[in-house]
C-alpha cells in the first residue's frame, strides 16, 4: 500500500470515478450556492473539492492538508484559493468559516481521541460541517467485490477496535490502481464525537439524484453526515 506523498499525483482519480461523481453529486446537491459563505476544506489534498466549493461561489475557500506533495498540486492549479500546510485540528487558526468540509479524512483517524481532537478542531472552525467518510453500514461482501468499473473496492483487513474497522481500499482507473489503508468509524460513534465536540444537530444524507447501477447506490462506499 502507498502513503499520501506517494500517491498524491493521482489521487483524483478516484473524484473522476462513477463512484466519485455519485458522490460529487449528492455533495453538491446538499450544499448548493455558496455565494458570500467562507469555506474551509479540512484535509483538501489536491484541491478537488476546494476548487468545486470556489465554483460553487464561495467568497472565500481555504484548504487545509498534512501532504505537502498534495498541497503543491492544488497549489500548481489557477485560483483564489488559499492553501496551508497543517494538522486537521489546527485548521481553526486560521478564523470561523461559514462552512467546513472534511472529505475522506475522520476515517484516517485510527483511535477516538485522534477522532475527538479532529472532530473538536472542525467545531471551532465553524458551525456548520459537511462530513464524507466511509460508510459505517458497508456490505463488506458487496464492497469487497464491486465492479472495478465503478472505480473503487474496499476490503477489511483487520478487527474492529473501539468503534473502527480498518480497511484496504484500491481505486481503480485507466491504467491501474493503487491501495491504501483506511478505516470505517461507525454511524453512532461520529454522532456522539459531533455531539461532544459541540454540534447540536446530526443529520445523514441519504444519496441520490445521479442514475447508477443499483448495487452502489444501495450500498455506496461513502457515507455523508451534515452537522450544525
Amino acid at each position: 500500500m502507498e502513503t499520501y506523498a506517494t500517491l498524491a499525483g493521482r489521487y483524483d482519480q478516484w473524484n473522476l470515478s462513477v463512484a466519485g461523481q455519485f458522490q460529487q453529486d449528492v455533495v453538491l446537491a446538499e450544499v448548493g450556492g455558496l455565494a458570500g459563505r467562507t469555506v474551509l476544506d479540512v484535509g483538501c489534498g489536491t484541491g478537488f473539492y476546494s476548487r468545486l466549493w470556489a465554483a460553487q461561489g464561495a467568497d472565500r475557500v481555504v484548504g487545509v492538508d498534512l501532504s505537502a506533495e498534495m498541497i503543491a498540486i492544488a497549489e500548481s492549479v489557477p485560483g483564489e484559493i488559499e492553501y496551508l500546510l497543517g494538522d486537521a485540528t489546527r485548521g481553526a487558526q486560521d478564523g470561523r468559516f461559514d462552512l467546513v468540509t472534511a472529505m475522506w479524512l475522520v476515517n484516517h483517524a485510527e483511535t477516538r481521541a485522534d477522532l475527538d481532537a479532529m472532530l473538536k478542531g472542525f467545531a471551532v472552525a465553524g458551525d456548520d460541517l459537511l462530513l464524507v467518510t466511509a460508510n459505517a453500514d458497508a456490505d463488506w461482501d458487496v464492497l469487497s467485490t464491486q465492479d472495478p468499473q465503478y472505480g473503487v473496492q474496499q476490503h477489511p483487513n483487520g478487527p474492529a477496535v473501539d468503534g473502527r474497522q480498518p480497511y484496504e481500499a484500491t481505486i481503480f482507473y485507466d491504467g491501474g490502481s493503487f491501495s491504501f489503508q483506511s478505516g470505517s468509524w461507525a454511524t453512532d460513534v461520529l454522532i456522539e464525537g459531533l455531539h461532544a465536540a459541540g454540534y447540536d444537530t446530526v443529520r445523514r444524507i441519504v444519496p441520490g439524484g445521479r442514475e447508477v447501477p443499483i448495487e452502489l447506490a444501495d450500498k455506496p462506499p461513502f457515507m455523508i453526515l451534515r452537522a450544525s
